[in-house]
């Protein structure tokens, strides 16, 4: 990055001539200043002219660049450089700055929207008590002491299940799920069009073939495209519930028994979370939880597999190498099977920390839900948008609430209208998935070099499947199939995700917090209505 562009940028940005004699284009400035913003996150030098460029400038001038930034650019590229910007000018510059712009709501109203916020006292009691141990491995312990059996067990009463066995991530119980109901060579797994990538690889990874089904207004499947797409191949469906809400699990259930199929739970983003009166995890015939760091129970990294089959659950701790079962466990009929084991079990830090993010998981969902009302019931009716009700409003966890428009043009004009306001609480779907949901971290990760198939949250982006890629060349897990993944195959979804918008919220909301978000929610649509 030349720096002179950046001074030439943010000349033009603060409303002053351009280096060259010239205007510069705002959207141009703008791009400059993000790639600055990356290079001084890459090193000491960088920093060093980064801060220099900043130092020079008055508050105002500061002001009218956070403004042309915010209305720009995506939210991980603002956090990258906001959090440059204060490393610039300091503190104080900084509030003030943002202050001046309008966007104080960055400063007063908390963002970040995980079970990580309320790590506290129990975490570090646990996680002490573990390493004093000195026994880090669960089966150096007693089920009953170990902290991974006793999440195991917490969980277990929950979900109201017979069975949990916790795994090192949640993509290891998903592949423990579909390698123990079968899937393998020669079957296809019904896979939702919005998901994270993860879904489709697990499929491919067990050599089996993803087969896509379009979303409905909830992100989660459309039981009839899924009917549409089960052949004598399927061997079962895979039903994921996004950004805390069930997707649409009696149905789900309803069809895949009524056609002799498995059905799959991937409860990744919604652990804790009702479809009816039970909880996720408990419907289908295995299920697999995350508690990776953006999650509700929000451990690290970390996972578990859930199911009411003494079968399916022996196989899971076969498979990632367990040495025994637990006690409570005694009743089961235990086979003599032989198979090949991985070692992707959970250990007992991390067990320590999601035990105690467990044991205060409805606090969390209670506070969502608690400000998702307050938010909505302050807004009043909409003219603009429609809120999607979900399947099952009072048993979702109130963190993620879509909003639908009538076109894309809408919903953008709506997310810049709120954002002017100094609101990051609502997002477009598309920037959801590409990354600002973690804008709390985006700043460390950007200076990464990331690997070019790692990453996608819609269909057209799992690279190993639209390619038809399987981890061995000598093995294809199409061959014999007429799976395709054509231009458009998921367009009706991507339709929907064009026209979606999330209201956030998280467990540090207070009530005045609530009602600013609320507030600007009634004033944009006021604002885009009357266009």
């Amino acid at each position: 990055m030349d720096f002179k562009d950046l001074r030439a940028a943010l000349a033009a940005l603060a409303g002053n001539e351009a280096g060259d004699g010239g205007r510069a284009e705002p959207r141009k400035a703008v791009k400059d200043l993000q790639l600055a913003a990356y290079a001084a996150l890459a090193g000491d030098e960088a920093h060093e002219e980064f801060c220099k460029a900043f130092v020079t400038k008055d508050d105002d001038e500061i002001a009218e660049v956070i403004r042309h930034l915010t209305g720009t650019a995506a939210p991980p590229a603002v956090a990258v450089v906001l959090s440059l910007l204060r490393d610039a000018v300091g503190d104080d510059r900084y509030a003030a700055a943002l202050r001046s712009a309008g966007l104080g709501n960055y400063l007063d109203i908390p963002y970040t929207s995980t079970g990580a916020d309320l790590t506290g006292e129990a975490e570090e009691r646990y996680v002490l008590e573990a390493l004093r141990s000195k026994r880090l491995w669960r089966y150096e312990i007693p089920a009953a002491r170990s902290f991974v059996g006793r999440f195991e067990e917490a969980a277990e009463s929950l979900l109201g299940v017979a069975h949990v066995h916790a795994t090192v991530s949640g993509s290891a119980a998903l592949t423990a799920a579909l390698l123990g109901i079968g899937v393998g060579p020669g079957d296809e797994v019904i896979v939702p069009a919005v998901t994270w990538v993860g879904c489709a690889d697990a499929v491919i990874l067990c050599g089996a073939v993803p087969v896509i089904a379009q979303v409905d207004e909830t992100l989660g499947l459309s039981v009839a495209d899924v009917e549409r797409n089960i052949t004598e191949r399927t061997r079962a469906v895979m039903a994921v519930s996004l950004f805390g809400a069930a997707c649409d699990l009696g149905a789900l259930r309803a069809l895949a028994d009524r056609h002799g199929v498995a059905l799959l739970e991937d409860n990744a983003q919604a652990v804790g979370v009702s479809y009816r009166g039970r909880r996720v995890g408990s419907i289908g015939d295995a299920s697999a939880f995350s508690t990776k760091f953006m999650k509700f129970l929000a451990a690290g990294d970390g996972g578990f597999f859930a199911t009411n089959s003494d079968e399916l659950y022996q196989f899971a701790v076969l498979y990632t190498g367990g040495r025994t079962l637990p006690a409570r466990k005694r009743n089961i009929g235990i086979g003599d099977r032989i198979m090949p084991a991985t070692g992707l079990r959970m250990n007992e830090l991390t067990g320590a920390v999601a035990l105690a993010q467990l044991e205060r998981l409805d606090e969390l969902l209670g506070r969502l839900r608690v400000a998702r009302d307050l938010i909505f019931d302050a807004t009043g009716p909409a003219r603009t948008y429609r809120r999607v009700p979900g399947n099952d409003p009072a048993g979702d966890s109130g963190w993620m609430t879509p909003l639908i428009f009538d076109d894309e043009r809408a919903c953008q004009a709506f997310v810049r209208a709120v954002r002017a306001r100094g609101i990051r609480h609502v997002t477009t779907s598309r920037e959801l998935f590409a990354g600002g949901e973690i804008e709390h971290c985006y700043a460390a990760m950007s200076t990464d070099r990331y690997l070019p198939n790692t990453g996608a949250h819609w269909a057209t982006n799992f690279r190993a499947m639209v390619a038809r890629v399987g981890i061995d060349p000598r093995h294809d897990p199409w061959a014999g199939s007429d799976r395709e993944y054509p231009p458009g195959f998921m367009d009706e979804s991507l339709g929907l995700l064009q026209r979606i918008a999330f209201v956030q919220t998280n467990p540090r909301l207070e009530p005045e917090h609530c009602a600013t978000i609320a507030r600007a929610l009634s004033e944009a649509d006021a604002e885009c209505a009357g266009r």
